[in-house]
């Protein structure tokens, strides 16, 4: 009894490489963010106080973030949810203006699979010579062709992989680590974790990743419009298509500009036929534009009858509306996100201050008559440059504040306490009050820690409770 399968098998992809405007365009983009990736751990940014001089690095075992002058830590981890909102709405926005333009020209996955593509190319051919050289046997050319062009993209994996790695700790340390065989488990774990899945996704999944794997081709659907611009195919310009277009020609017969030569299939790195109409699989990377363009180049014929458009004006209503609803929405929601991260980075406080007030005891009689209070104040300096803050009390008339072994005092007589850049201080804080002045309970007053030198907005608060018999 015969079965058949409802899943099709997969068949290998032979994507033709094709020059041309978009092939120029998508080649410069993909060498820019290549260069960027590549270079930017090694990028130094001198950061006084003994900070680490690395451009980027992500810090996980100190938990701080490095972007140049600015220092992300835990506390500000909330900006990684904006960071992350804004990311997806600023997708939504570009696939709702341009459709998948993301996927054709930035996303990680497109850029490895074409270098690989590229040094395929190089080693193997084009497309006819790729196709020929694998249905041939096995033969000494092949299995050196082969093995050097795995060696490759290994290397590339492998780079990869190490380069990634170098955002999480000083790159020159961690390259020396790894070239004597010292660095730590989790470096050699990632490195080579990421060097095979870069090997496998970009060397052999391929086009299934965009196709089957990646959620964003499922969904980036509803997100289309009439006005959204595709890659589209006119069959009004190309219907009906033939191959013997001067013979139908002179015999009388309509043909369109078609000349059904597949160009436009042997280009498209997912297999698609543009012709068939807007599919998911289609990665809007314009190869098919370019390869269709060149065809008509050659044959004289009037080129763009695959081209960047929308639906409304293949359908002939007018022109692509670019200002339109839900356009302004996406736009709006990634200014108020965007500039949310932009003003509190602008304005947000770089310290953080807590005061702790000892239970054990609550207060203590002194032989003078007066009550004391201690506390344990927490000052954390998130800047890369050594501080000096004022310490003060108010809301608690006729009290006196001394702090630990703090003998440094400001002219208006505040203990002066000194952070280093980028670490935590306590100190040791005593509040006296005269009895005379005290009223049975607790009473809540304010600790104030001033930035010296601060020419406006350099005063954190925090209140907290000063106990009485």
């Amino acid at each position: 009894m015969e079965t058949t399968s409802l899943y099709a098998d997969w068949k290998k992809i032979y994507p033709r490489y094709q020059t041309g405007f978009f092939r120029n365009l998508r080649f410069k983009i993909y060498a820019a963010e290549l260069t960027i990736f590549f270079l930017l751990p090694w990028l130094r940014w001198e950061r006084p106080g003994g900070l680490p001089n690395q451009a980027v690095l992500f810090d996980l075992p100190e938990r701080k973030f490095y972007l140049f002058d600015l220092v992300i830590w835990p506390q500000d981890i909330f900006l990684l949810a904006f960071l992350l909102i804004a990311a997806a709405i600023g997708l939504f926005f570009m696939t709702a203006l341009a459709g998948r333009v993301f996927c054709g020209y930035m996303c990680m996955q497109t850029i490895w699979t074409d270098w690989f593509l590229l040094v395929e190319k190089w080693l193997e051919g084009n497309r006819n010579a790729r196709i020929t050289l694998d249905q041939s046997s096995l033969n000494a050319r092949k299995a050196r062709v082969k093995v050097v062009k795995h060696l490759f993209w290994l290397l590339i994996s492998g780079w990869t992989g190490i380069t990634f790695t170098l955002y999480f700790v000083n790159a020159p340390e961690l390259m020396r680590q790894f070239v004597t065989g010292t660095a730590p488990f989790q470096a050699w774990f990632t490195f080579l974790f990421l060097t095979a899945t870069t090997y496998v996704m970009a060397g052999f999944a391929r086009e299934q990743v965009c196709i089957y794997m990646c959620p964003y081709a499922r969904f980036q659907g509803v997100m289309f419009d009439e006005d959204t611009m595709i890659v589209a195919y006119h069959p009004e310009l190309g219907e009906p298509r033939e191959a013997n277009r001067r013979k139908r020609t002179a015999m009388g017969q309509q043909v369109g500009s078609c000349i059904d030569c597949d160009s436009c299939v042997t280009v498209c790195p997912t297999g698609i036929d543009i012709r068939n109409g807007q599919q998911y699989e289609c990665i809007t990377c314009g190869a098919c534009i370019d390869a269709c363009d060149s065809v008509k180049l050659k044959t004289g014929m009037p080129q763009r009858l695959v081209r960047y458009t929308s639906l409304r004006e293949m359908r002939g209503d007018g022109k692509t509306r670019w200002i339109r609803g839900r356009i302004l929405v996406y736009a709006a929601l990634l200014s108020v996100f965007l500039g949310g991260i932009v003003f509190y980075l602008a304005h947000h406080v770089s310290v953080e201050f807590t005061v702790i007030g000892h239970r054990q005891p609550l207060y203590i009689l002194l032989s003078d008559g007066s009550i004391q209070n201690n506390y344990t104040v927490r000052v954390l300096n998130m800047t890369s440059t050594g501080q000096s803050y004022t310490l003060s009390v108010s809301g608690l008339p006729g009290a006196v504040l001394t702090v630990g072994a703090i003998n440094a005092r400001s002219p208006e007589g505040h203990p002066v306490l000194t952070v280093a850049p980028g670490s935590v201080t306590t100190f040791s804080a005593y509040v006296r009050q005269d009895r005379t002045q005290v009223e049975p309970g607790r009473r809540e007053f304010v600790f104030n820690l001033t930035l010296i030198g601060a020419p406006q907005g350099g005063e954190t608060t925090y209140k907290s409770v000063f106990m009485r018999p």
